[in-house]
């Protein structure tokens, strides 16, 4: 008898817990909302166009995130190698003359997730890197970096 009453106890005692943590009963206040409701719209799926700019370049409107397609590394790569040097600032007259490094670690610039690139000459044998780009993951821009700053490469 002594077990059935412990063990009745203790579901009351859970049972009034769960209440005072849903907020119902007297006095408290009841939200149906979770977090994920409760959070920025881009949690919950909602998608509204966002301006993207870079500072001395024209601004660019997307209209949803799901008309973006973002690159893997080796579109992003495939995708570096078909751009012309000189539009780049490198000395060469086409990209086959370089070694291209990636780094799978995204880094956001202008709101893009990019893929930074290490440029190397084929023709020095050198460890010296010829340049270092930010490459948007979708495509729209392309970034050189230089002492800790960034400028967008006009394509």
């Amino acid at each position: 008898m002594k077990h059935n009453s412990l063990a009745l106890g203790a579901v009351v005692l859970a049972f009034g817990l769960s209440m005072a943590a849903c907020g119902s009963g007297n006095g408290g206040s009841s939200s149906s909302q979770t977090l994920a409701e409760g959070s920025s719209p881009a949690v919950n799926g909602e998608t509204s166009g966002s301006l993207i700019s870079s500072e001395g370049t024209s601004s660019a409107l997307v209209e949803s995130q799901e008309e973006l397609h973002m690159m893997t590394v080796e579109e992003t790569v495939d995708f570096f190698y078909r751009l012309n040097p000189e539009d780049l600032g490198l000395s060469g007259t086409e990209m086959a003359e370089y070694q291209i490094y990636p780094s799978e670690k995204a880094v956001p610039v202008d709101n893009l997730p990019c893929m930074k690139i290490i440029v190397y000459s084929d023709a020095s044998g050198s460890n010296q890197p010829e340049g270092t780009f930010l490459v948007a993951r979708d495509g729209t821009a392309v970034y050189r970096l230089e002492e800790n700053e960034v400028t967008r490469v006009e394509k």
